[in-house]
């Protein structure tokens, strides 16, 4: 198969991207992440934010860290925060603040919720840039991608279209398979996950440390948030921590049930979000989000 051309809009028409904004955003992932910036500034809104959302985060989060604050801004208005808080993870936190800051009030309130967890939670100390791919793509692709992402990783993710967790792959196994070979055909289900809003405390002798490095991590509705290094667990803890002179407390206990409430509100300020207007300035046809 021909590479994509470097010329976005050459390689995917307006009328594709309406059309097939899957398939275009698949296409994106394979261009450098100035090509896709170039494209993602190019074309109005109302097409660049659907192919966006079809994007894995990490490929959307390389070219929106290209684009200039106000288009960057108006993509995550667009994509909503659901998309947007997964793709601003990817980027350096003092930009991610920027973006956040341009946001309407109410916007800006459901990301920085979305992006927040407490210090003693797993989310706080999960790595967001493990590689995560569509189980489409064949090996020779995603070997090309973990190269060019320059992430360690013992296995590499699979999510589906929602960016749920469906499936992982060995490193071992994927270094193996012919290079056509898709990965739905090496994915094993996720031996273990980790909810996000767990706290570190709980997770020292869990059992899934006796096979693996790094533990992946969803949020609410299994959505792949990345992976918590066994390194990173040390650091949380703390050099002097003895897991067994030192058991869980009751601010431990308060902390876990506000996670649980955290992740409710979380959901409901996505749904409220969603009825509110999020400018006061009359929007352009082309800068008005897709219907989701």
């Amino acid at each position: 198969m021909a590479s994509p051309s470097l010329n976005p809009i050459g390689s995917l028409s307006l009328a594709y991207l309406e059309a097939h904004p899957r398939d275009a955003a698949r296409v994106l992932e394979r261009l450098t992440p100035t090509a896709a910036a170039d494209l993602l500034a190019s074309v109005p809104l109302r097409l660049a934010a659907p192919v966006m959302r079809q994007m894995l985060p990490l490929f959307a989060a390389r070219a929106l860290d290209r684009l200039g604050d106000d288009r960057a801004a108006g993509l995550l208005r667009a994509v909503g925060p659901q998309t947007g808080v997964a793709v601003l993870r990817q980027i350096p936190r003092t930009r991610a603040d920027v973006l956040i800051s341009q946001l309407p009030a109410p916007l800006a309130v459901a990301f920085r919720l979305l992006l927040g967890y407490p210090e003693n939670t797993v989310g706080a100390w999960a790595d967001p840039h493990a590689l995560a791919l569509t189980e489409d793509i064949r090996c020779a692709q995603a070997i090309d991608h973990l190269r060019s992402s320059g992430n360690e990783q013992d296995a590499l993710y699979i999510v589906d279209g929602e960016q749920r967790l469906i499936g992982v792959v060995p490193m071992v196994d994927l270094l193996r398979a012919a290079a056509d070979t898709p990965l739905r055909r090496l994915m094993q289900p996720p031996p273990v996950t980790v909810p996000a809003q767990s706290l570190v405390s709980a997770l020292h002798d869990h059992p899934g440390w006796a096979g693996a490095r790094a533990l992946p991590v969803v949020e609410r509705g299994e959505r792949f948030a990345g992976v918590l290094w066994q390194t990173a667990l040390a650091t949380a803890s703390g050099p002097e921590r003895d897991p067994e002179d030192q058991p869980a407390t009751p601010g431990d206990a308060l902390s876990l049930v506000a996670g649980g409430y955290w992740n409710a509100v979380a959901g409901l300020i996505e749904v409220l979000v969603s009825w509110l207007p999020t400018t006061t300035r009359a929007v352009a046809p082309d800068e008005r989000p897709e219907p989701r």
